[in-house]
């Protein structure tokens, strides 16, 4: 009998220390981060947020992207990013598909914004008849939304107006000052921290129906007590004397709690994906 109790009294000894072994692993945590704009502007805009990470949790944390929308989706799938931070409905394919666990929302909405040349004839989004415009990605929400109102407007892609796609919404606000489309489309977020000078030289003539912030996930590998930590670092950010560049730079407001009223509006986002 005490043989009996000598033995489980050493399992349960080590159980524990394995617990807590993982409960306070320190190893390296990957933060991945939506490619919306080019990898230079992501590393500006989240090196701050990165650098907090790792100080308040005194843990290396890494910031890395993917080269394009449909390559980040599927490094989330393979679980090689312990915390995303993504597009809503990115964030919601995350959750249903792959597990992940909610940790926060960003505190702006996601609209698409249409623009054209200042001294463009074009001057609403029925008159994109036979224009061209150019838009991000079709994984995009922004791309969803923008086509669902192009096709209200009674304009049907392929055959009375051209969509042309490219890689980021930063490429795509651009697209009519470099002359590679008529129009185009990106994000409110972008459009708000556009220098002035650039600002002048466009016109918004339409905007997209809004969608809830980014979302900032965590890999379902992640111990729960891990990702509560995370999260009320993350919730409590905008408390931080320094974050007020961060949330400036980058739109966000603040970081909010994710409910499931949130998540559910962003089901018809993910059927096609």
């Amino acid at each position: 009998m005490n043989r009996w109790l000598s033995f489980l009294s050493s399992v349960l000894a080590l159980v524990a220390g394995s617990s807590f072994a993982f409960a306070s692993d320190k190893s390296e945590l990957i933060l991945g981060v939506f490619p919306y704009v080019s990898p230079a502007q992501l590393i500006a805009f989240h090196t701050p947020l990165k650098d907090h990470l790792a100080k308040s949790l005194q843990r290396p944390v890494t910031l890395v992207t993917a080269p394009d929308f449909d390559s980040f989706v599927e490094r989330t799938r393979l679980g090689q990013y312990d915390i995303i931070l993504t597009a809503p409905h990115l964030g919601r394919l995350a959750e249903t598909r792959d597990g992940y666990q909610r940790l926060a929302m960003t505190g702006h909405t996601v609209q698409g914004i249409f623009l054209t040349r200042k001294n463009s004839p074009i001057q609403r989004i029925e008159d994109l008849k036979g224009k061209s415009v150019m838009i991000a990605q079709p994984t995009s929400i922004i791309y969803q939304m923008a086509e669902s109102l192009i096709r209200e407007k009674g304009l049907i892609p392929g055959e009375n107006v051209t969509i042309i796609d490219t890689r980021t919404h930063n490429n795509a606000m651009h697209a009519p000052l470099r002359g590679e489309a008529d129009a185009s489309v990106t994000g409110t977020l972008l459009w708000q921290v556009l220098g002035d000078e650039q600002k002048g030289q466009m016109r918004v003539i339409g905007t997209t129906d809004e969608a809830p912030g980014f979302m900032m996930m965590a890999n379902k590998r992640l111990p729960r007590q891990d990702v509560e930590t995370i999260k009320n670092i993350v919730l409590n950010y905008h408390n931080v004397a320094d974050s007020a560049p961060y949330f400036s730079v980058t739109g966000y407001k603040s970081f909010q709690n994710i409910n499931d009223k949130v998540m559910k509006k962003l089901d018809p986002y993910i059927r096609n994906l």
